[in-house]
């Protein structure tokens, strides 16, 4: 079941709890955290990689919850309506990925 839906040309919110051998963990407010949007055969990107912040509105690194944003012009650039993957990379001084599923949806409301 996919995580999260991104309909096309909206703005996207997609709050994502994170887990280390399946446990919440604590992520550094050094981190730097990076999100985009992959087919999901991992060889076309959707959506290139954006900054995760700590500031964004529901995130708590603390607990390993990270909250992805994605603006309406990054959305509409989106071309394939199905199933993808949403890739998060942690560097807190050393880099693990990890992967989401996701469903595109075309938006039709401009």
């Amino acid at each position: 079941m996919p995580l999260a839906s991104i309909v096309t040309g909206d703005d996207s919110v997609l709050p994502i709890e994170l887990r280390k051998e399946q446990q919440a963990f604590v992520i550094a407010n050094t981190a730097t955290i990076k999100a985009s949007v992959i087919s999901k055969s991992r060889k076309v990107v959707l959506i290139p990689a954006v900054d995760v912040l700590e500031t964004n509105v529901g995130s708590v690194w603390g607990t390993s919850l990270v909250v992805v944003q994605f603006t309406s012009a990054e959305t509409a650039a989106i071309t394939r309506f199905s199933e993808a993957l949403l890739e998060v990379q942690v560097d807190d001084g050393g880099k693990i990925t990890w992967f989401a599923p996701i469903q595109i949806q075309k938006g039709t409301i401009a």
